[in-house]
């Protein structure tokens, strides 16, 4: 009898086959995802590379200049340099700038910066004979390649 009650019952039906089109929200989602990065990672990269070779020409500017000038012509070197740097990155206003006031910029943009150590910049350059130890020279590059590092220049 329970063999003829059971024959007697609807049987439920498959369901359909799971399509692959339209894709769930997840996947809408993932390739949006990967088309903006795929646009965006080239431009990142470029934009880095250049980010890089800007610095590393600036590091190898300051290299440059010669460690056999007078004091004075070393640190109008340094000056110039920076100063050639902002106009090349579009600061125009802070090239007009010397003295306490080109130290007050310097020290102003960079957080951490050491005033004793950049002062040769603001009031040595303009003594008749400014004298700086060799230590004095290379704490100065060191501060000034921390600023250059900080100011993206």
């Amino acid at each position: 009898m329970n063999e003829a009650l059971y024959q007697s019952l609807i049987h439920p039906a498959a369901p359909a086959p799971v399509t692959w089109w339209p894709p769930a929200p997840g996947w809408w989602l993932m390739l949006v995802l990967a088309m903006v990065a795929g646009f965006a990672l080239p431009w990142l990269t470029l934009r880095w590379r250049r980010l890089t070779a800007r610095r590393r020409r600036s590091g190898q500017a300051l290299e440059d200049i010669p460690v056999d000038l007078s004091d004075q012509q070393w640190l109008s070197e340094i000056n110039s340099l920076l100063k050639r740097l902002l106009i090349r990155r579009g600061d125009i206003a802070p090239t007009r700038l010397f003295g306490q006031q080109w130290l007050e910029y310097l020290c102003g943009t960079y957080p951490r910066a050491q005033r004793h150590v950049l002062r040769p910049l603001a009031a040595d350059l303009y003594r008749q004979t400014p004298e700086l130890t060799p230590e004095q020279r290379r704490a100065l590059l060191r501060e000034l390649r921390r600023w250059l590092r900080h100011n993206h220049v």
